[in-house]
């Protein structure tokens, strides 16, 4: 496969420009230099043209797409014209639950995540090497007890050998936790006899002694919150994004009013190669006075429609809120973190502000919570709720109701399909059971349902890669490579949807990504194969080649393998 050149490009939007039904259109003449992409394999996502060979673009929007005669004839003599020569063309992946700029702290602490260390012994080997930063605090992230191979965490008496005096915390790769050492328990004034806060525990072994696990936010947020972001972590985020063909991503964590300004300068400095949409925390300290200031802080970058709660934790944490509890009792207790009541009030409060409803909600307790809580809301405030989506984030346990209830409610879920693959197993043999892990990410119900479902990956809990996530929600396989309920697996058509149309929508940004059309953002990514074309199994081994901003190139593969 040959390179192709650079693309010229421009960052200026256009207007005027609208979408017809003839193969290539420009409503009026452009007299600004055109790009042409022609001889490409282009699937477009438009049920109206779902495949095309050649685009045009200009000033960072879609002006032409069609066959090259048609395109070419159209956009007329000022162009810039690039041969594709065969390779592939899809709409710019949307990553509909990202923490893009809180995650992006993991570059400035030492990662021990299972993907790149796989056992304990070497992540405590890396460990060893952290030195205590500006606070005094040794940080690292990403450790999994049900991911390395030893199936074990971090004890405490591990971190005690390594640092006796300075405080240690190891945050889990769910986020919904951690692993401290007995200087960081003595700090934050926590020992045996102290109380689990609501939607959390310390961890005790049969003495009733400290083991140095917290599980859930509420538990290791008392000894020490997530490292702060910068602007160069959030830099490597974004162009790790945009490798892996992501061209809008989120920020389900805003957290406080600094966050907030931090990440609205990043996106509006001019040279920012990512579409950020954002939610604000419910349980941010500053919320009240923060949410009639929310819409100041957007730009043509950052968008802002959401507020984020959570009614549960992570199930492989030991914190998710299941209806029969855990398969084995003991791995975990219901992580519930409120009331009906209180996130019915929550909801309606969401919806009275004008914000979408973001709710993360891992097992099927949680979702039931999440889905009483809008209803409660629709009903109480009638027409005036028709103009917000809510999103339920993960829905990882569902059953046929409660996805039946989705569709009625108009309460779109972005399933965290992910678990299948690394965590599928674990749900099986210890936390869910065959028959609940079965329904982990009920895609295949999703979209029988008529419901708008997307997909995601969570970072900083697992590495965005959309591909893959496609690959997974087709094949429905373990690590182990057992199929886990191979009646909810979708098509490579679906998955697409799930990464492009369905997530604008999610997004409310229909109108402006999610398919290659006439008027949109010209946000698209070359790929070494075609996800609809090329056999499903293969699917995770597409290759991405080049990502493309607003006509603006964010990521180019320097070496390409011929096809």
């Amino acid at each position: 496969m040959k390179v192709l050149n650079k693309l010229i490009i421009f960052v200026l939007l256009i207007g005027g420009i609208s979408a017809c039904s003839e193969q290539a259109n420009l409503k009026n003449k452009v007299t600004a230099d055109i790009n042409v992409i022609i001889n490409a394999d282009i699937v477009t996502m438009d049920s109206l043209m779902p495949a095309a060979q050649a685009i045009a673009y200009s000033e960072g929007k879609i002006i032409a797409i069609g066959s090259n005669e048609a395109v070419l004839a159209q956009v007329g003599a000022d162009k810039s014209i690039q041969d594709a020569q065969g390779e592939t063309i899809v709409p710019g992946f949307i990553e509909t639950h990202d923490h893009f700029y809180l995650s992006s702290a993991i570059f400035l602490v030492t990662d021990i995540q299972p993907f790149t260390t796989p056992t304990l012994a070497g992540a405590l080997e890396k460990m060893s090497t952290a030195k205590p930063d500006k606070d005094g605090w040794v940080l690292g992230f990403g450790a999994d007890q049900t991911l390395y191979q030893e199936k074990m965490g971090p004890s405490r008496q591990d971190l005690d050998k390594l640092f006796p005096n300075d405080p240690v915390v190891i945050f889990h790769l769910s986020g919904h936790g951690g692993f401290v050492n007995s200087k960081a328990l003595e700090i934050s004034g926590i020992d045996k006899n102290t109380a689990n806060p609501t939607g959390g525990y310390f961890e005790k072994d049969a003495q009733g002694e400290l083991t140095g696990y917290l599980s859930g936010i509420p538990a290791v947020s008392m000894v020490r919150g997530f490292p702060d972001a910068n602007e160069k972590s959030a830099l490597l985020a974004a162009k790790q994004r945009a490798a892996a063909g992501v061209t809008t991503s989120s920020e389900l964590a805003l957290m406080n009013k600094k966050f907030l300004i931090e990440l609205s300068e990043l996106t509006q400095s001019g040279t920012f190669p990512m579409r950020i949409v954002a939610g604000y925390f419910s349980t941010a300290p500053d919320y009240k006075e923060m949410l009639p200031a929310l819409k100041n802080h957007e730009n043509s970058l950052l968008k802002i429609p959401f507020i984020k709660t959570w009614t549960d934790g992570s199930i492989q944490g030991g914190t998710g809120s299941l209806k029969d509890g855990y398969y084995q009792a003991d791995f975990g207790s219901d992580g519930a973190q409120g009331s009906q009541e209180f996130f019915n009030q929550q909801i309606l409060d969401m919806y009275q502000q004008g914000y979408w409803p973001a709710i993360h909600a891992n097992g099927d307790n949680a979702v039931e919570l999440a889905l009483n809580a809008i209803e409660y809301a629709q009903q109480k405030l009638g027409e005036n709720s028709k103009s917000i989506r809510p999103q339920i984030i993960h829905a990882q346990v569902t059953n046929k109701a409660q996805i039946q209830r989705m569709a009625v409610l108009g309460a779109n879920p972005s399933f965290f399909i992910t678990h299948v693959y690394y965590w599928g197993d674990l749900h099986y043999e210890t936390t869910l059971g065959p028959e609940k892990s079965a329904r982990l990410s009920a895609l295949g119900d999703a979209f029988s349902a008529g419901i708008k479902a997307s997909m995601h990956n969570d970072p900083p809990v697992s590495p965005v890669n959309p591909l893959l996530n496609m690959w997974i929600a087709t094949q429905r396989k373990t690590t182990s490579g057992r199929i886990l309920g191979a009646e909810q697996a979708i098509t490579a058509e679906q998955a697409m949807l799930a990464y492009t149309v369905n997530a604008a929508y999610q997004f409310g940004m229909e109108k402006e990504v999610g398919s290659l059309t006439v008027g949109k953002n010209a946000d698209f990514v070359f790929l070494s194969d075609n996800p609809l074309t090329i056999k499903a199994s293969e699917i995770k081994d597409i290759t991405v080649l080049k990502t493309v901003l607003a006509g603006v190139t964010t990521f180019e593969l320097t070496t390409k393998a011929s096809k």
